[in-house]
């Protein structure tokens, strides 16, 4: 069973995160916020980490900086509700598996995932 951790600030959408993977079979960790997701990320050594982009204090963006910097090779995929393409590319750019648009769908979701600890 894949570990999957997810860095989420809203409640809403990491109970809707949470319940599409745990359904599926696959063992969720949750974190509010970017700090305790890089926090986690070492202590927990997940395989794929799922995170928003747009968070308080430490965003996506630094999270994905941050396990470059740490040397953490974990697939990343971004789930966030900025749809501009230079932000893709940016995530991408930042070692980004996948970028997912908000509100999430299950089959994407799940899709995405796949194909990340597939790759991996």
């Amino acid at each position: 069973m894949a570990k999957v951790l997810i860095i989420e600030d809203s409640s809403f959408q990491r109970k809707i995160l949470s319940e599409i993977l745990t359904e599926s079979g696959f063992e969720v960790i949750l974190t509010e916020n970017g700090r305790e997701g890089i926090e986690r990320t070492e202590q927990l050594k997940p395989d794929l980490i799922i995170t928003d982009l747009l968070m308080p204090d430490v965003n996506g963006f630094q999270v994905l900086e941050a396990l470059r910097a740490k040397k953490l090779n974990v697939p990343v995929i971004i789930v966030t509700s900025d749809i501009q393409k230079t932000t893709a590319l940016r995530c991408r750019d930042l070692g980004a598996h996948a970028v997912l648009n908000k509100p999430v769908n299950k089959d994407q979701v799940l899709s995405a995932v796949r194909d990340a600890i597939r790759v991996q």
